[in-house]
């Protein structure tokens, strides 16, 4: 098995039909063909299934493809590292950042790891929770930090746990419910709603009215926006379900206020997680420090 007949399974799947994966990876159909049908034949096993209007996958050939992304991710670190080693710089580090972390706790971390290891090339990119782990299995990030929702990952990451962040309803300080102490539950459930366009956040949202008899809000608008969220409720007319650290500032200023609903609060983990084959590589060392001190400094009440 070469890279290269890995990189020729990678541009078919992607693409779905061999002709365009040819001209993606410069190669003619046949010479492509070939080189599918030898893979195939080493392996045992069919790894595309051809349709009248192109291929799609076998089951054999989806797990290839996952390894395929991760191999051909780890040789694109291996041509640029190594260089860079040899010019005295350390190498790369690509770490995903949920959403809601972006303009909290990582940035310090990623200000203060940037002006003391300048050696070090960072790339972030910031996300949701499913997006960034499936970037992760693929290779293409290094590590991330992100809430933990309750969904199993991949047994080959590693998840790391540091604090707790708590998720408070929020709305306008006009809305009606924040003039209720506490916040009518019947009210909550005609309320209008703007909530995070993602699975996990979804099923919270459905699990809080599920565990009081009630059903889940028919007015709700999803937007996968933390910012057009943050718009709507500083407009009124909307409630929205989130962490604490990212209403806080509006709050303080009586922009939006915390209402007040019975029952305890709604608590969520957040901290690292990264796959265990390069849990010891050196690049990762000063951000995972970092975010474990700047977990362990954290004020409960802030998030």
């Amino acid at each position: 098995m070469e890279i290269r007949q890995l990189r020729h399974l990678v541009a078919a799947i992607d693409l779905g039909t061999l002709s365009d994966a040819a001209d993606a990876v410069f190669i003619t159909q046949p010479a492509l063909t070939r080189s599918l049908q030898n893979l195939e034949h080493e392996l045992g096993t069919k790894l595309l299934q051809r349709m009248p209007r192109g291929v799609v996958a076998t089951e054999a050939g989806e797990l290839l493809y996952r390894h395929a992304h991760l191999i051909i991710n780890e040789v694109k670190k291996i041509k640029s590292d190594v260089p860079m080693v040899a010019k005295g710089v350390t190498g790369n580090l690509k770490i995903g950042v949920a959403a809601l972390f972006d303009h909290h706790i990582v940035d310090q971390v990623v200000w203060d790891i940037a002006t003391e290891h300048s050696e070090l090339n960072i790339g972030i990119t910031v996300g949701f929770f499913e997006d960034l782990v499936r970037l992760l299995e693929e290779g293409s990030l290094d590590i991330i930090f992100s809430n933990l929702p309750s969904i199993s990952v991949p047994e080959e990451l590693i998840v790391e746990p540091l604090s707790d962040l708590t998720v408070v309803f929020a709305a306008n300080k006009d809305h009606p419910l924040a003039q209720e102490h506490p916040c009518k539950l019947e009210h909550l459930e005609q309320a209008r709603w703007v909530i995070v366009d993602q699975p996990h956040a979804a099923e919270m949202f459905s699990q809080f009215f599920a565990a009081q008899g009630m059903s889940t809000p028919s007015s709700i608008v999803r937007t996968d926006s933390l910012g057009l969220i943050m718009s709507l409720l500083k407009k009124g007319g909307f409630v929205s379900v989130l962490p604490r650290h990212l209403v806080n500032e509006a709050i303080e200023t009586h922009q939006l206020v915390e209402l007040e609903v019975k029952g305890p609060p709604i608590k969520r983990k957040f901290g690292l997680i990264y796959r265990e084959d390069i849990a010891g590589r050196p690049a990762l060392d000063p951000f995972v420090q970092g975010v474990r001190e700047a977990c362990s400094k954290i004020d409960s009440s802030y998030v």
